[in-house]
């Protein structure tokens, strides 16, 4: 089975299995390695945006199954962000850090732009919560989140990112750059045992 594909409102991987309805997504993570820790995420997420606009909303879930059905957010991923649309992101992404939601990586993909320009953010799978606000786990979940937001002005709007934002941009740029070397080391000793 290829690794991703979209059939008549299907979108499937070897993880997860997501229908998309005309008003609900439902979206059934398959028996694998960390499928229960990812669903496990994923609706807890929810609940923390329950009643949040810009966020779907959990309709009902099956814990036997790992099965999620939420609100379907109109819109189509962006090609681009403006002005605008930055603006309603960093909004999305402060919301979530005020629910205790701290998200692990923010693709343009997981983004969805409806035709009055309102946008929206989807897939929460891979997040941390807060416990409580000075655990270092959290806040190394917050830098990530707003690091990973920088990353997305500054590739579309770049001239929106204040002197500390870019600061931070290019703290953690150097820093992933830095780990490269022993990440491709890592792959490489470990595809050895396999």
């Amino acid at each position: 089975m290829p690794e991703k594909a979209v059939i008549d409102k299907v979108y499937e991987t070897t993880k997860m299995y997501v229908k998309v309805g005309d008003d609900t997504v439902t979206k059934t993570f398959k028996k694998a390695r960390n499928s229960e820790t990812r669903y496990g995420r994923e609706k807890r997420a929810f609940e923390c945006f329950k009643g949040l606009e810009g966020f779907p909303q959990l309709i009902s879930f099956d814990d036997e199954t790992f099965t999620l059905v939420m609100s379907r957010l109109p819109g189509e991923m962006p090609t681009s962000l403006d002005e605008d649309q930055v603006i309603q992101l960093r909004r999305l992404v402060e919301e979530m850090l005020a629910q205790g939601v701290a998200r692990h990586a923010i693709p343009v993909r997981d983004l969805l732009l409806s035709d009055a320009g309102q946008l929206g953010m989807v897939d929460f799978e891979r997040v941390s919560f807060r416990l409580f606000e000075i655990s270092p786990i959290w806040k190394i979940g917050k830098i990530v989140s707003r690091y990973h937001l920088y990353r997305l002005i500054n590739e579309y709007q770049p001239q929106m990112l204040s002197g500390s934002e870019k600061i931070l941009l290019n703290l953690v740029n150097g820093i992933r750059s830095a780990g490269r070397p022993i990440k491709a080391l890592k792959k490489k000793v470990c595809g050895l045992f396999r």
